[in-house]
Order: C-alpha cells, then sequence, then structure tokens
C-alpha cells in the first residue's frame, strides 16, 4: 500500500445506522463520535493507514491531536477495539479495517495511473529522440538526399514484406501475452486487467466462478462458458470498454448473461443486432426487452441506451 498522505477519505451520508458506530455513539455522544472522526482523520495521514505506537509517548501525542484526556483516551481506544470492534491493533500498529477497505480502490487507481505514466513518459521519451534525430541544422542538410533515399527504400522494402503476407494470406495466431497485466508493488496482478485476462482468470476459477454458471438454468454445456464470455467481450467492446476491474467484471456478465437466450450459439452473438443466429432476432431474457436504437443515434450512445434500459429491467424484476 503507498505511503502517499491521502488528503481525504469517503463518508457515507448515514455512517450512524452502522451497528458498530452506533453502539459507539450511544455510549460516549456526539464528543465520542466526534472523536472517532477525528482518529479516522489522523489514521488517514499515516503511512499504510496504521498508526505507530511503538513509541512510549505515541498514546500521548494521540491525545495531544485529538484535544482530550490520556486517561479518556486510553478508554475510547480499548473500547472501540474490544467492544465497539472498529478499531484492530497489535504490538506495533493501531488501524481501522473499514478505513482501509475505503481507500484500497484508491490505492489500486494511484497503481494504475503510475503504470500509465511511465508508459506516457517513455513514449514521449522515444519522441524527443526522434525529434531531435530529424532535426537536421545547417551542417546536415548536405546529407538529406542520403537520408531521404534510405527511407524510401525502408518504406519499399516494409510495402514489400505486407505484399507478400497478402499473398500467403497467412494468419497470425494471437498471442498468448496480448494483455499487459498491471502488478502491484508485491508482484500479485491488481483488479484491473484486459478483458481477455479477466475471461481467463474467470475460467481458471474453479470455486467461485465456473461452478455458478455451470448448473442448471443457466449454462449445461462447460464449453459454452468460454463461448459466452468471448460473447460478453464483444458487447464490453462494442461499448467502448477495453479494461475493467475483476469485480466489476464478473458482476457485469452475471447481469448481462440473464438477459440472453441460453439456448442459441454464442459464437454467433452479435452486440449491434442483438441476433444469436442467422437472419433468427435475438430476444433478451427478461421482462423488458432492449429497444431498437433510432437511425440517428450513433451506435455507441444506443448501446449506452440499451445497458441503462437493461439494468432498469433487472432492477424491476428483482
Amino acid at each position: 500500500m503507498s505511503k502517499k498522505f491521502t488528503p481525504w477519505f469517503p463518508h457515507e451520508t448515514n455512517p450512524r445506522s452502522n451497528r458498530k458506530l452506533k453502539a459507539l455513539f450511544n455510549t460516549y455522544g456526539g464528543a465520542g463520535y466526534g472523536y472517532w472522526w477525528i482518529l479516522q482523520e489522523i489514521l488517514c495521514s499515516q503511512p499504510e493507514y496504521k498508526l505507530d505506537i511503538t513509541d512510549e509517548f505515541a498514546y500521548t501525542e494521540l491525545a495531544d491531536d485529538m484535544r482530550c484526556d490520556y486517561a479518556f483516551l486510553e478508554k475510547f481506544i480499548n473500547d472501540c477495539v474490544n467492544k465497539f470492534h472498529l478499531l484492530q491493533n497489535d504490538e506495533t500498529h493501531l488501524w481501522c479495517p473499514a478505513l482501509i477497505d475505503v481507500l484500497q480502490p484508491l490505492e489500486e487507481k494511484r497503481a494504475v495511473m503510475s503504470e500509465r505514466g511511465k508508459r506516457g513518459a517513455e513514449a514521449k521519451h522515444s519522441k524527443d529522440k526522434l525529434a531531435q534525430a530529424t532535426d537536421l541544422d545547417a551542417t546536415a542538410m548536405a546529407q538529406a538526399p542520403i537520408f531521404v533515399a534510405e527511407k524510401k527504400r525502408e518504406e519499399n522494402k516494409t510495402e514489400e514484406e505486407s505484399r507478400v503476407e497478402n499473398v500467403n494470406n497467412t494468419p497470425t495466431p494471437p498471442s498468448a501475452t496480448s494483455y499487459i497485466p498491471i502488478q502491484a508493488n508485491n508482484g500479485q496482478p491488481l483488479p484491473f486487467a484486459s478483458l481477455d485476462e479477466l475471461k481467463q482468470r474467470a475460467l481458471a476459477d474453479t470455486v467461485h466462478f465456473v461452478p455458478i454458471h455451470l448448473r442448471p438454468g443457466r449454462i449445461a454445456d462447460a464449453a459454452q462458458l468460454p463461448l459466452w464470455l468471448d460473447a460478453f467481450n464483444k458487447w464490453l467492446h462494442y461499448g467502448g470498454e477495453h479494461i475493467k476491474s475483476e469485480r466489476d467484471y464478473r458482476y457485469h456478465f452475471n447481469n448481462w448473461l440473464k438477459l440472453q437466450d441460453l439456448s442459441q450459439n454464442p459464437a454467433l452473438y452479435n452486440p449491434i443486432t442483438q441476433q444469436k443466429a442467422v437472419g433468427v432476432a435475438g430476444k433478451p431474457r427478461g421482462k423488458a426487452p432492449l429497444p431498437s436504437a433510432p437511425a440517428h443515434i450513433p451506435a455507441a450512445e444506443a448501446l449506452r441506451q440499451q445497458r441503462e434500459e437493461a439494468e432498469r429491467a433487472l432492477r424491476r424484476s428483482g
């Protein structure tokens, strides 16, 4: 987890409905409730969101920061750990598991943005080097014809190679590493990944994912599950999505599958026409079919409207 200072954290509009916080509020009143959120702010600014309590003056400094007596703080922390179960501690640190859970997506987003920033910096560096190489000054102008001739030969060579490939018409098999997995600092893959990678992760999960869908009323044939995932990825690509979190990918697939006619061949799925077989109009399962988009609405906008209508139909069907 990052050691960067987090200047904010999500705050629910009605956290007092939480059973544990309600018990704290009933015991300590509004003052104790205020001390709880002051403590959350302090934890949010700590490395790993955990307060180091190995120093003998750690609680003394914490009481000073919270503007309360040491004896009150000691009892307050002890109740939050042992009575309300809002905090956890060990011999070295004090932390709030709920705070870490809500800040984990922020850490994952930071890792993704950091990776994108590195790629952008590398691309910019390559572009700058190319600009320097092509920025001919007056002393190099005499070599310009040679440079142009070399470039022309390279272009002709590329065109010739492309022409030979087209004549041979040899399809290139898809690479097993067609995605770039984004990894955290500990080497474990983050939930955010390409659609192909998320599909492979789902098929490899024989505990939580595969058994849920291979059962009566769902997908009966195990060989059909990869094909339905491929169809789902077509749907996402058509909507402009190319990377998702693993949790969102599986939740979205589950809801999307409820609207499909599982008796049809998923290999023939077409996200534009909503057809499951050639010449046969597919009708999604559920109480409300997806509406046809007017001709003047762009494809991406039509897909967005269809997805919103499908989600509303799911909510109505419970």
